[in-house]
């Protein structure tokens, strides 16, 4: 069979009363290359299951186990798939007419192979009358498809992925017989990428024989759900709800109203209260070429009210050798050469470990609290990328109140200041910063805001000696003008040009902004940034 066929297993225990319909239902795919296999795992129904199968004649393969359960089932359609793709089907279930169509023509047009499609569907009940639909949010699992798995949105035979993919993850685990499939997906999740289908493509039937309803499937369930509660890491876990501590209020919730999973829903709740306490947190300092100043900076480090888990100091090789390795929290020296700020901060994130990493340049200093108050303030509301207002020369300036969503604002008035940035790390693991060595340290903000909100916290938490944004504005302009991405905000592009020229005054800015409509945040920058700059 050629890269466009697909495989149906229909695994089987004791199942002669809807079996047959299953079998039609998957004969009735107009799809070419399609085989159907059925795996009987060990029916004692005194030959009624394997009398349906066989009155199919060779429009089907048959394989015959002991009875060992659908995972099982599974992995032994998987071994003896002709198919490049695999999809399922359980006994009791239908296929639409064109699901295998429709879900084909999507992956040949996705042309990857990393791909699990999953759809809508409808339910049937015993006699096979719908009797609603599920219809899933398009634009939500477009924008955050681990969801599917993490919400409990995936029905298996709704999907259709390549046969190569699902052995490369280990086939399905025959020690859950009841959650193997679910299993299944969360490997998926670190191996491929989901995508909705949203057309109703099976119609799942509802009955009381049901597996899924007895103790012992319920009890599997909450192990389940244990285990990622347990095993998701944080990482991980900020890529679903952009924090530990969101994912686990989200997954308590949907335990808690979607499930049968109180109790693990309490586990999630309570573990959830102590997630910014525990997070993991490094800090990056570029020393700079004064000692004594990059001890200062240091000293505003380790005099955090609540100490980071570790500091990576980057600059020339004989500062770093007279700071040395010792103090009051673990020092990563990476000794460099290169010049530009940009380099260099990615050259201290890649040495990082920590899930939070705040920035800091000497001989800015932190104020003691700023740690524990940002990592606070990002883990409660699932943040990416956070920065604060500032003191500079005695007085505050505040940025803090720019924050929200912020593009394209941000394009003509980025005030972001490194040293009261902290990030969660993801956002240097998915590529997004510090990737252009010769790009203004402003490009690396308006990026992460074209994709993601940006918290402000308008406490002053950084004491900086030289703000840089001003500086930056002639190179900003010049980045923004070869950005195919950027470049098209005439509005915002004006207001940067005006601002470089010094035109731009507090009254005008501020007035500019309100005829634009201007967000709070951006009218309150305007007053509070220029009056104290």
């Amino acid at each position: 069979m050629g890269d466009r066929s697909v495989t149906i297993a229909i695994p089987v225990h004791n199942g002669a009363n809807y079996l047959g319909e299953a079998i039609e239902s998957a004969l009735c795919q107009g799809h070419p290359e399609t085989e159907i296999i059925i795996v009987d795992d060990g029916s004692d129904d005194d030959g009624q299951t394997l009398a349906v199968a066989r009155a199919f004649g060779d429009r089907i393969r048959i394989l015959q186990q002991p009875n060992e359960g659908v995972a099982v089932a599974l992995n032994t359609a998987l071994a003896c798939a002709s198919g490049r793709l695999f999809s399922w089907l359980s006994h009791d279930d239908l296929f639409e007419p064109g699901k295998t169509e429709r879900q084909v023509q999507i992956l040949d047009t996705l042309n990857r192979d990393d791909v699990c499609l999953f759809s809508d569907l409808s339910w049937i009940d015993a006699s096979g009358h719908i009797t609603g639909e599920q219809r899933l949010n398009l634009a939500m699992l477009a924008r955050n498809p681990r969801l599917a798995f993490y919400e409990g949105l995936i029905n298996g035979c709704t999907i259709l992925a390549a046969r190569d993919l699902l052995l490369r993850v280990g086939g399905f685990d025959a020690r859950y017989p009841h959650t193997q499939d679910y299993r299944m997906w969360w490997r998926l999740t670190r191996e491929a990428h989901f995508v909705h289908v949203p057309h109703c493509l099976l119609r799942s039937r509802l009955h009381p024989d049901q597996g899924s309803h007895r103790h012992d499937a319920l009890s599997e369930n909450r192990a389940f759900w244990s285990d990622v509660l347990d095993e998701t890491s944080e990482v991980e876990a900020a890529m679903v709800d952009g924090s530990r501590e969101r994912f686990l209020r989200r997954t308590g919730g949907f335990l808690r109203y979607r499930s049968p999973n109180r109790r693990v829903a309490d586990r999630a709740d309570l573990t959830a209260q102590s997630c910014a306490a525990e997070a993991s947190v490094s800090v990056v300092i570029d020393v700079g070429s004064d000692l004594e100043a990059a001890r200062r900076t240091i000293d505003s480090v380790e005099g955090q009210t609540r100490l980071p888990n570790e500091m990576i100091l980057v600059g020339d090789a004989s500062i770093l050798h007279a700071l040395g390795r010792d103090g009051a929290c673990h020092r990563v020296l990476r000794p460099t050469q290169k010049r530009q700020i940009p380099t260099r901060l990615r050259y201290g994130l890649t040495a990082t470990r920590g899930g939070y990493v705040a920035l800091l340049m000497a001989p800015d200093v932190f104020a003691p609290e700023k740690i524990a108050r940002q990592v606070a303030r990002m883990s409660a509301l699932g943040c990416l990328a956070s920065h604060s207002s500032y003191c500079s020369g005695g007085e505050t300036v505040a940025t803090g109140s720019f924050g929200g969503r912020v593009y394209p604002e941000i394009v003509g008035d980025c005030h972001v200041e490194i040293s009261t940035v902290m990030i969660h790390r993801i956002l240097f693991l998915s590529g997004l910063l510090f990737m252009d060595e010769d790009a203004p340290l402003a490009s690396n903000w308006i990026e992460v805001a074209a994709r993601h909100e940006w918290l402000g916290l308008e406490e002053p938490l950084s004491v900086i000696e030289a703000p840089r944004a001003p500086e930056e504005m002639a190179p900003l302009l010049t980045w923004l003008r070869a950005s195919a991405q950027h470049r098209h905000h005439a509005a915002q592009m004006g207001r940067l040009e005006r601002r470089l020229a010094g035109t731009l005054t507090p009254s005008t800015h501020g007035k500019d902004e309100r005829d634009a409509g201007a967000s709070r945040p951006m009218r309150a920058l305007a007053e509070g940034s220029y009056a104290a700059a």
